[in-house]
């Protein structure tokens, strides 16, 4: 994900790529490559890089985070804004972990930021001043757009939009499947369904009427796309996915919780 936030950044010019630097835990040469691809800094001396920092993105595994904060957590100072992009692990843990006030942000995106389309929720804790919202929300809207919600709320974002690619390449896999199953060879269903599935994302980039009207709108009375219609009625479609997301809305919760427990 943070492969995916960086190229968003970079690619937009928001920011001036020799104004950041990355880091890791121990694998140089993967942050090396990494950093000669975005055309950016690397460093391990974390108490040079915090001295210089105004944002700093964690985006370490959420088991990995309490060995970060014991290696940085010496190093901090009053400028540093912390931004979260680790699932299940709230605000009030983070700041325990590192053991500052120092503002906060949450941020969950999703893999869409490598082209520019993440949508990303995020929350902000009491003290990030406005002026900071606003060049954080130039961030995030440099690898997409943002949504900012209460912090509660950020497992419901998790499910809806930071799962929901996954969720909806799924039902992409099985509607190449299906087609498969009609005759055709699987490449050509493939190749068909892709520019299917960019062509449908397009008019809903450009139009102004809502995805049930644009559904409306090439449903005939008796013809083929109402056949096909009827057919997928017989089943309980919005309650698939209902279950879907409250199932990722649920697991954010308790690997919130299994955190405040440890």
């Amino acid at each position: 994900m943070a492969h995916a936030i960086f190229t968003g950044i970079v690619n937009s010019n928001v920011i001036d790529s020799n104004d950041i630097y990355l880091t890791n835990r121990s694998n140089e040469q993967a942050l090396k490559d990494y950093a000669q691809e975005l055309g950016v800094n690397y460093s391990y001396d974390d108490k040079a890089l915090l001295a210089q920092a105004d944002y700093v993105f964690i985006g370490t595994k959420p088991y990995d985070f309490e060995s970060l904060a014991e290696r940085i957590r010496p190093y901090i100072t009053d400028k540093n804004k912390f931004i979260s992009i680790m699932a299940g692990l709230p605000m009030d843990y983070i700041r325990e972990q590192l053991d500052t006030k120092n503002p906060i942000a949450r941020i969950m995106p999703n893999t869409n930021a490598h082209v520019g389309h993440s949508v990303t929720g995020i929350s902000f804790s009491s003290n990030f001043g406005a002026t900071s919202k606003d060049e954080v929300d130039n961030l995030i809207n440099a690898f997409g757009s943002a949504i900012e919600v209460p912090e509660d709320n950020l497992h419901q974002v998790t499910a809806i939009t930071g799962s929901g690619p996954a969720f909806l390449y799924h039902v992409f896999e099985q509607y190449v499947t299906a087609g498969t199953r009609l005759g055709l060879e699987k490449d050509q269903v493939e190749e068909s369904i892709r520019n299917l599935i960019i062509g449908t994302s397009k008019m809903i980039e450009r139009s102004e009427l809502s995805m049930g009207q644009l559904r409306k709108n090439i449903t005939s009375k008796g013809g083929t796309t109402q056949a096909g219609l009827n057919a997928l009625s017989e089943y309980d479609i919005e309650g698939i996915f209902e279950d879907c997301l409250r199932s990722a809305v649920n697991r954010s919760i308790e690997l919130s919780n299994q955190d405040d427990d440890d």
